[in-house]
């Protein structure tokens, strides 16, 4: 109970150290290192307001513990651990950020930030304070690319610098906060000389602290039994703690610190391979059952052993990717989240919010990265479920929205809204996605407010007519006048356009109308014709909400100044004739189906028609219940000199006209070509004499232009009179010149 007491004492901070000096030593974490002689705390950089772990030992537990042995053999270990470690350079060994700091009752290092020792996770909490945060278990793909991780870490090690382990367990290996497993502990490491691949070594005595002797239960059979430790002996020990994982966190060989047990229980470890490989990969079993072989000829290398098939699944290969992020640079990331975005569908649930949402958090938190790590989110959200998208991904997406991005990424996710609101909510769309949109629209960016406006037409479906009316609207109006970009402006017209469908009547008259009012009497002619297109939108829709007083009064009056523009083309002038040809039509049918006087009796009406730049002129009767009708016809074309020639004809047959013409009624004189001008047919050949001068009925033209005034659109009428007063006038004066002999 004593002794109990002594360790409980022993696990509070050791303020002395010089390391509080440079980092703020947290709470407790996890332990690892021989008989987790290492406390892991956490800890952040005073200087660099850094993440960090800080590794504690106190040297009283070497004390109290043992007795009869020198604490100084423990910690000079432990420093020679810390020494190789720092030498390190590879992304699956332990990084140190801070050299050794002793003093005299402690020593301490810093290193990235880690989570604790695999052996914590496999619940084994030795010299763990109450207050550990650890969890158990793995994912298979986890586990696999763990393995994968520390297969790399042994290639390294053997490999590029020629150094045995000698003490690869489950309390050796660390966990950062990514997921990533990563080598530690080389307190026992030894490094080959002169080439050679193998040298001497004691072998594990109960006569030595066990603080102070690698792990028996993973030591491999031939430093035990003829006290040769070569690469493959690291590679004896791997194996077993493989095994150890698939076997639930025990060890095949429980040895209890006695040598004698060890050789016994390496006899049966065959045996009790077969009973846990059922549990493991199938790809894995055969490799694994080499690696723990007595004969080192059976074992396979670090290399080797990399090359199964397993390790290359798209799941572990993302895996190991993300592991690497933080070591790429911009463009090779790019490269990775591209890769990654393919690999996303095959992904399991678990990997894609436990790994891959972390790792993509990090990298939207840099400016320079934040692109791309976009397509693997929207990718991410197309195949996540409901449950799993609000759950997990929707923070994501709104911290995304919140944080600092270049254009080209806040472009992206505008583009991309349709992907996001496909799995949101209504209530989700209209507290983070709009206002995302809305703010955005004030850019000053023209691509980012063309983007925008055009992300706001998307989720047009998820608007209510209250909302348009109290943001949507004002936001748009007012940054329609704050511009001067005719292309933001263009855009914004287009983007009411498409709106208008969503409107309440009352909202498109007190808010739409008036707005389109006060932009017309702009000077371009753009956007004229913009507002022109919205009027032509609005009169084809059958719950039209042009009032004739309101075009009367202000639509049409803000239109007609620009009939004369000379900015305004033939075609844009075409288009606002028509608009306002429409608008009229539309007063006339207000006026007649309010129930006048007229309604009752509708004269034949006549409508003036023109073609682009067409200097022709035609007056075609309309019996439409407007009273109006267009004729378009190419000048020149075959249609126009058939119409001219029927023109003529019923004009030259009907009785009524032989007033107005020079040719005796019912004469034998030859027919004479009639040209249609301007209402009135004469022979131009000829000069007009008293002798075919027909009867002329001056009260029946009186009676006819009196007639012909009730008529609105009778423009025809009206040119006949003109043309009628001239041509009788110029008759006069000859009758005249004859009486006088002149």
């Amino acid at each position: 109970m004593e002794v109990f007491s002594l360790i409980k004492s022993s696990l509070a901070p050791e303020d002395t150290n010089p390391i509080h000096r440079l980092y703020r030593v947290g709470h407790q974490v996890g332990a690892c290192g021989q008989e987790m002689v290492w406390r892991i705390h956490d800890a952040e950089s005073i200087e660099e307001e850094k993440g960090a772990s800080v590794f504690l030992f106190n040297k009283k537990i070497a004390n109290k513990l043992h007795k009869p042995r020198r604490r100084e053999l423990v910690c000079e270990i432990l420093r020679h651990d810390v020494t190789l470690l720092k030498k390190m350079s590879n992304a699956s060994v332990l990084s140190v950020c801070s050299s050794l700091q002793e003093d005299r009752d402690s020593l301490a290092f810093a290193t990235e930030p880690v989570t604790g020792s695999l052996a914590n996770v496999l619940e084994k909490f030795d010299r763990l304070s109450e207050t550990a945060n650890t969890t158990c278990g793995f994912m298979d793909h986890e586990v696999q690319c763990g393995i994968y991780q520390i297969t790399e870490a042994l290639m390294y090690v053997h490999g590029v610098e020629r150094i045995i382990h000698r003490n690869v367990n489950p309390a050796s290996i660390l966990l950062t906060q990514s997921g990533r497993w990563k080598l530690a502990c080389f307190g026992f490491a030894e490094k080959t000389q002169d080439g050679r691949e193998s040298f001497s070594c004691k072998a594990w005595s109960p006569k030595t602290s066990k603080m102070a002797q690698p792990d028996l239960n993973y030591i491999a059979p031939e430093i035990q039994t003829t006290e040769v430790c070569t690469y493959v002996s690291d590679m004896f020990s791997f194996g077993m703690l493989i095994c150890t994982i698939y076997n639930d966190g025990c060890s095949l060989i429980d040895a209890q610190y006695n040598p004698g047990a060890y050789l016994k229980q390496l006899d049966t470890l065959t045996q009790k391979f077969g009973d846990i490989a059922p549990a493991m990969p199938p790809a894995l079993v055969d490799p694994v059952e080499k690696m723990i072989n007595r004969d080192i000829r059976y074992r396979p290398t670090a290399q080797l052993f990399s090359l199964l098939k397993m390790f290359h699944d798209p799941t572990v290969t993302t895996l190991q990717q993300l592991d690497n992020l933080h070591l790429k640079s911009p463009t090779d990331k790019s490269h990775v989240f591209t890769a990654i975005t393919q690999n996303i569908p095959l992904l399991p649930k678990a990997i894609r919010c436990s790994r891959l949402l972390p790792s993509l958090h990090q990298e939207c938190t840099s400016r320079d990265s934040v692109v791309s790590a976009l397509p693997p989110l929207l990718s991410l959200i197309q195949h996540s479920s409901s449950e799993e998208f609000t759950e997990y991904v929707f923070p994501e997406v709104t911290f995304v929205f919140n944080c600092s991005k270049p254009e080209q990424g806040t472009i992206y996710l505008l583009n991309k809204i349709d992907v996001i609101t496909s799995k949101c909510t209504a209530n989700q769309v209209r507290s983070e996605v709009i206002p995302f949109i809305l703010k955005h629209v004030k850019s000053e960016s023209y691509r980012i407010q063309e983007a925008a406006l055009n992300a706001l037409l998307v989720v047009k479906d998820c608007l209510d007519d209250a909302f348009l009316r109290t943001t949507v609207l004002p936001c748009a109006k007012e940054q329609f006048l704050q511009t001067s970009d005719v292309k933001i402006q263009l855009i914004i017209l287009s983007c009411i356009k498409h709106l208008m469908s969503i409107m309440n009547p009352f909202t498109l008259r007190d808010d739409v109308l008036p707005f389109l009012v006060d932009i017309a009497h702009t000077h371009d002619a753009s956007i004229v014709m913009a507002v022109v297109g919205i009027y032509r939108h609005l009169l084809n829709k059958r719950d039209c909400v042009l009032t004739k007083g309101f075009l009367a009064r202000s639509g049409m009056p803000s239109l007609l100044p620009h009939a004369v523009d000379p900015n305004v083309s033939a075609d844009q002038f075409s288009v606002m004739m028509d608009v306002l040809y429409d608008m009229l039509g539309l007063i006339d049918q207000h006026r007649r189906s309010n129930g006048t006087s007229a309604a009752s009796v509708t004269p034949k009406r006549e409508r003036l028609a023109h073609s682009g730049g067409d200097k022709n002129l035609l007056f075609v009767g309309n019996s439409s219940p407007t009273g109006i009708q267009k004729s378009r016809t190419a000048p020149n074309s075959p249609e126009l000199s058939k119409l001219k020639e029927r023109e003529t004809l019923t004009v030259t047959n009907k009785e009524p006209l032989r007033r107005f013409s020079l040719v005796p009624p019912g004469g034998g004189t030859p027919a004479i070509n009639l040209t249609p001008d301007d209402g009135v047919y004469m022979d131009r050949n000829r000069r007009p004499s008293l002798q075919n001068m027909g009867q002329y009925n001056h009260d029946a033209d009186r009676s006819e232009r009196k007639s012909s005034t009730g008529s609105l659109f009778n423009f025809s009428d009206s040119r006949h009179t003109s043309s009628r007063r001239g041509s009788f006038q110029a008759l006069g004066d000859t009758v005249m010149q004859l009486f006088s002999g002149k």
